[in-house]
């Protein structure tokens, strides 16, 4: 079975996912956030794709069921609390066992791995965060496009690379906010205007090497939905105060020159978190971008955008 996923609130525990990176097809809608739409277009329009697991984490995600429920494929949605305390932990991880039974009764097989699979997550992540500690002397885009590709496999088959793309770091260092970055050209951009990432905030990337591993012992769906919840936080989850801070500390001790914020098409949490971020930036003197992409291939103006940015810096 093929099931295609998106967002970090899915837990990899479970089963294998093939993570929604981005979409070159024909879209189904056009209207909507643009990575939604394009994770909606090939749910519905691949034929390799057997079923589809999202969140209920934002407006956009919240009408993803109404597009697939006529696919005739597996369509599951996790519920996914705003708060990070042990209510909210019990109720994401029943929601989690549910998403266990369902994957069971619809394919027809039985889930025994979930604790094998758990260590591997977090064997995964560790040798990622390894790797991420040297990020400001190798490619950005090479180690996000590796991620990529990792994230598309069973989990068992994610081997995580011996060598990196090496690049020379330069002044102009920046900081990368946003949600997953599904075009990886805009990365490319970034660094070929002449900056160099020191750290960020994706999904993929900067939530992913910090996100606290899963605990041994006790209840196995727990700790995983303890694992997702109190990772570093979505602007979905209602609390921009301690998304902002912890970037900000992170900005302050690696001294960083500016920040470029990446965002899709109608996406309002990133969008309202955007305006926050910046005013906040400019009231400490650094400089900031916002690059908004139409959807998950277009990189519109990114290029353009990165060169006036690398020249303000």
């Amino acid at each position: 079975m093929k099931l295609l996923s998106i967002s970090g609130f899915i837990p990899e525990q479970i089963c294998d996912t093939a993570r929604f990176t981005q979409y070159a097809g024909g879209r189904s809608i056009s209207h909507y956030c643009g990575y939604m739409s394009d994770y909606i277009s090939q749910a519905m329009e691949d034929e390799t794709v057997d079923g589809a697991v999202y969140p209920r984490s934002c407006d956009s995600s919240r009408i993803i069921s109404s597009y697939l429920d006529g696919s005739g494929k597996f369509a599951y949605q996790l519920n996914v609390p705003a708060r990070q305390d042990e209510l909210a932990v019990d109720y994401f991880a029943g929601n989690i066992r549910e998403y266990k039974s369902s994957v069971e009764r619809y394919f027809q097989i039985p889930i025994k791995d979930v604790e094998e699979r758990a260590w591997l997550v977090n064997e995964r992540n560790r040798a990622l965060a390894e790797v991420y500690k040297e990020i400001e002397s190798l490619s950005f885009s090479g180690f996000l496009g590796c991620i990529h590709e990792l994230l598309k496999k069973p989990l068992r088959e994610q081997t995580i690379p011996a060598q990196w793309k090496e690049k020379k770091p330069t002044g102009k260092r920046v900081f990368v906010a946003g949600s997953f970055l599904s075009n990886l050209h805009v990365a490319d951009a970034i660094e070929h205007a002449g900056m160099t990432i020191v750290g960020d905030n994706l999904t993929e990337s900067g939530r992913l090497v910090t996100m606290e591993e899963t605990g041994r012992g006790g209840d196995i769906y727990k700790n995983i939905a303890r694992s997702i919840l109190r990772n570093r936080l979505s602007p979905t989850q209602d609390n921009f105060k301690a998304v902002i801070n912890r970037d900000l500390e992170y900005i302050a001790c690696r001294n960083v020159k500016g920040v470029v914020f990446v965002t899709q098409k109608y996406c309002e949490p990133y969008d309202y978190l955007y305006s926050v971020y910046k005013s906040i930036l400019d009231d400490r003197g650094i400089p900031n971008i916002k690059i908004c992409l139409s959807d998950s291939e277009n990189p519109g103006k990114a290029e353009l955008m990165a060169e006036t940015f690398a020249d303000m810096l």
